[in-house]
């Protein structure tokens, strides 16, 4: 192949490679607006439809924050006092909105009661999805520890299998981004109430509402304390919805 012809085929594969990857963000882009949209309207997170961009879909999002996601697709209903149950989440700290919410999480099962909350780590793939799992299909979801595989495989593949997530994924200490998170919800809330109605009618305006846990009893311990990395698990723990504003109802920006 001569100097004119190899130029030409590598800018043409440079072409498609590029157009690859621009298609691919693009899709993966549009699916997280859409899913913003969707919470938004349904009154789950602060509606952002004139200016996209300020829902932070590629920015890292925060253990409280998802807290406050599964909170409303659960469908509880707000601490009115803060019981200082985590001794890291109070009626000041690390907010005035945060306590109200993550306690209701524990208080109804969706939180182990480890000593502290970790409200301003990171939180990982697979702690954002059992959270939204757990808040969306209550008890039609549990770890099963005599089959040999961790919890995260298990978790992931009952994502797969009920249309929460495309495709299977395993880095999954790694921290999850508020796209994600957003998207899994939106297929978490379709999923259950298409299949079982599991307590996301009030949410879609299809049905009734329902407070269940994962089942999962075991305390589990953060491997880091760090505040710019995401926490993980040895058991499945699920936490509540993204960002929520100080009456607990919406995700605050940051």
């Amino acid at each position: 192949m001569n100097l004119f012809k190899k130029v030409i085929a590598t800018i043409a594969m440079t072409t498609l490679v590029a157009a690859t990857t621009v298609t691919g963000v693009s899709a993966s882009s549009t699916a997280s607006v859409d899913a913003a949209n969707k919470l938004a309207a349904e009154g789950v997170i602060v509606s952002h439809t004139n200016d996209t961009s300020k829902y932070e879909l590629g920015n890292l999002v925060k253990r409280d924050e998802v807290a406050a996601v599964a909170f409303s697709v659960a469908k509880l209903t707000k601490k009115t006092k803060c019981d200082n149950e985590y001794s890291d989440v109070t009626a000041t700290t690390p907010n005035n909105w945060a306590c109200y919410v993550v306690e209701a999480l524990r208080d109804n099962g969706y939180l182990a009661k480890n000593a502290k909350f970790r409200p301003e780590a990171n939180i990982s793939k697979a702690e954002a999805l059992g959270m939204m799992v757990s808040a969306a299909y209550g008890d039609a979801y549990k770890y099963d520890a005599t089959k040999g595989t961790s919890w995260q495989e298990q978790l992931v593949d009952f994502a797969v299998s009920n249309g929460i997530l495309n495709s299977a994924f395993t880095d999954y200490n790694t921290p999850a981004t508020r796209g994600l998170v957003f998207q899994w919800t939106v297929n978490a809330m379709d999923s259950a109430t298409s299949t079982d109605d599991l307590g996301l009618g009030d949410l879609l305006n299809l049905g009734d509402d329902t407070n269940t846990t994962t089942g999962t009893t075991t305390d589990t311990t953060s491997t880091d304390t760090t505040a710019n990395t995401a926490a993980t698990t040895n058991e499945l723990q699920v936490s509540t919805s993204p960002l929520s504003l100080t009456d607990g109802s919406q995700i605050p920006n940051k």
